[in-house]
């Protein structure tokens, strides 16, 4: 009946630090503010013997003009395969399925537009990132329904 107070904890009940000669509990020593702080005392030099150097960044540049047209060329494209390639599907009253058109838009995008920004290079990757970025547009602006992802 008589509960021992003396066995529990002073911080756990009431909220204050262990007395003096009592070890604190796991809770006190994991969320105890420090009362004390420990500063290094050493040298104030640094431990290599000379100064650190900083490393440079490169701030961010737009692309050039002829890049910007190279990227606005490949989306450009890729919107008109896509107008053509979707166009009679979605003017029928009897909806077919869109599933080719998905499938021949993504392998145009991200096949042709993936192989011209990674293994083509040069002057054709910008055009194969806007090939990639139109089917990105297209689809986020139109809820897939311009390339063929409503299908699914």
């Amino acid at each position: 009946m008589g509960h021992s107070q003396e066995r529990d904890s002073p911080r756990d009940r009431r909220g204050e630090a262990p007395e003096d000669g009592e070890r604190p509990s796991l809770e006190d020593e994991i969320f105890a503010v420090a009362s004390t702080v420990e500063v290094e005392t050493g040298r104030a030099e640094p431990l290599l013997g000379e100064p650190l150097t900083r490393l440079r960044r490169n701030r961010l540049q737009a692309p050039p003009p002829r890049e910007i047209g190279l990227i606005a060329g490949g989306f450009l494209t890729f919107a008109f395969v896509d107008a053509v390639m979707m166009y009679a599907p979605l003017m029928s009253s009897s909806r077919p399925s869109l599933l080719p058109q998905m499938v021949t838009l993504l392998v145009l995008a991200f096949g042709l537009g993936g192989l011209l920004a990674v293994k083509v290079r040069g002057s054709w990757r910008p055009f194969g990132l806007g090939m990639m970025l139109g089917w990105v547009f297209l689809t986020l602006v139109s809820v897939g329904f311009l390339t063929g992802l409503t299908s699914l």
